[in-house]
């Protein structure tokens, strides 16, 4: 946590602004002009009302507010934002690609589990490589700039012993420590016995979870705010993992809602165009948000819960999804051959109905379909191209037609992060890495 984002990230950044120990660019061009510096900061603006709050605080203003950079700020800053507010900034390409690598080493130290093979060949020879551009493109050679080479940079080419010998690096990062002792700290509100309140809250931890365990009340005395939530949240037959939240309408279908609704049970139940309008009633209940169990994702419904920068709300609406394509779909003559792929939109709302579909025969025998569905209304994107990382951009404004899809076919939520191309705006749908949050992947995008 503090090595790469606090320490080999934040000396590569002050290098780009000219603020490294006095040090100018030497025989190489990687500074930045203070244009871009600016531009970059105010991205860093932006991009805080379109991450969900789930990803962590607001990434302040580089240019003008890196004194309130944290750990966590520059970890999203590495593995979210810099890779897309840095992309052809640079005079030379190399000094981007040089940072790129750095965060894909970054990632992979992020997974929650990594084979031991790659650790020890893969992993050791591209940080030695990193390693030794990184000489070569800053430190230069030259004894003047020995200043460059800082214990930080040598200590990444431990980070694969110590995968090895303790295992990945979420196992003993201090994220864990340090949001603990801030939760002890905001407990005392006496500067002149703060120790007292420290000591009284931590017994009273203690005391907490000793009940817990003795007499199995771990749901019972749960204090968290996700606790709360979950049991007011309104839970759904045959969906024990999610729980829907207020607002909460109930009303007819819009005409393209209901389209998107009949295609859907077409794909996923054995039933008939003429029959599958009478499977669906006429009123169902809308819902404007959704919370996975578990420490699972809260996303709202675009719709029923707008995202608001006059009070400072942060998007929660925008997700990666899983959906059934047909290969074939542009082939007429071919039979339709669906296959599972990733997707990316907006979700818009959230709608619940018991859906009476005919029972289907499989030997002469039936087979109950009649269920309760609860279906998430999806605005896709249209994707637009990926960077080197593999994060996919879409233009803004231009989606695809609504599709529905049953809520447990939701992945996570993407942050979106403003690009700087010239033209229409483009924003890069960013997901977090595994040991940070992220959802998992059934299939690469295609």
């Amino acid at each position: 946590m503090h090595l790469i984002p606090e320490n080999v990230v934040k000396n590569l950044i002050t290098l780009w602004t000219g603020d490294f120990k006095g040090l100018d660019c030497g025989r190489e061009d990687y500074k930045l002009q203070p244009t871009v510096i600016d531009a970059i900061g105010e991205a860093c603006v932006t991009a805080g009302s379109t991450t969900p709050a789930s990803f962590g605080a607001r990434v302040p203003n580089l240019a003008t507010q890196q004194h309130y950079f944290t750990a966590e700020s520059y970890t999203l800053w590495t593995t979210l934002l810099g890779p897309v507010v840095l992309r052809d900034r640079f005079i030379h390409r190399k000094y981007y690609l040089h940072f790129i690598s750095l965060v894909r080493i970054f990632n992979d130290c992020l997974k929650l589990s990594i084979d031991r093979d790659y650790v020890d060949i893969n992993l050791r020879k591209r940080i030695v490589e990193w390693v030794e551009l990184y000489e070569k493109y800053y430190y230069q050679y030259n004894p003047s700039r020995l200043s460059t080479c800082v214990l930080t940079t040598h200590a990444l080419l431990h980070i694969p012993d110590d995968i090895i010998n303790a295992g990945p690096m979420w196992c003993y990062w201090n994220y864990v420590t340090e949001r603990y002792v801030g939760f002890i700290v905001r407990s005392s509100k006496s500067r002149k016995n703060p120790y007292a309140s420290f000591a009284r809250r931590m017994r009273e931890i203690a005391q907490n979870n000793a009940i817990k365990v003795k007499y199995q009340l771990h749901d019972e005395l749960d204090l968290s705010e996700q606790r709360t939530d979950e049991l007011q949240g309104h839970a759904v037959a045959d969906y024990p993992d999610i729980r829907v939240f207020s607002p909460r309408a109930i009303g007819p279908l819009q005409s393209q809602q209901l389209k998107a609704v009949k295609n859907h049970i077409l794909r996923n139940y054995v039933v008939s165009e003429g029959v599958v309008g009478g499977c669906i009633p006429h009123d169902v209940t809308h819902w404007g948000r959704i919370r996975f169990l578990n420490g699972g994702d809260t996303i709202r419904g675009a719709d029923l819960v707008p995202h608001s920068e006059h009070n400072m709300t942060r998007d929660t609406s925008f997700i990666k999804y899983f959906h059934e394509v047909d290969k074939n779909r542009n082939h007429r003559n071919l039979a339709v051959d669906m296959e599972r792929r990733v997707a990316y939109g907006q979700l818009l709302r959230i709608i619940e109905f018991f859906a009476d579909i005919p029972p289907a025969f499989e030997d002469n025998q039936p087979i109950d379909q009649a269920r309760n569905l609860v279906l998430a209304v999806v605005r896709p994107v249209k994707l637009h191209r990926k960077n080197h990382l593999g994060t996919p951009y879409y233009q803004d404004g231009k989606f695809s037609p609504l599709e529905v899809i049953d809520v447990d076919d939701l992945s996570c939520l993407v942050a979106r992060i403003p690009d700087h191309t010239p033209g229409p705006r483009l924003w890069a749908l960013c997901e977090r890495q595994d040991a940070m949050g992220g959802g998992g992947s059934e299939d690469e995008f295609q």
